[in-house]
């Protein structure tokens, strides 16, 4: 008896988590620009007091 096919993917696949590519590059944007500007504004700061 041969065996049978259970319909399952041939390969191994990993779950879809329903990320977005698109979303994540945006988000990711966001950030480093929010991370820019808190250095700037840390850095500003800094000079400042020292004068």
């Amino acid at each position: 008896m041969p065996p049978r096919d259970n319909g399952g993917p041939t390969r191994p696949e990993l779950p879809h988590t329903g990320s977005e590519s698109t979303a994540l590059l945006a988000a990711s944007g966001i950030s480093a620009a929010l991370i820019g500007g808190g250095v700037l504004l840390y850095r500003r700061g800094r000079a400042a007091s020292r004068r």
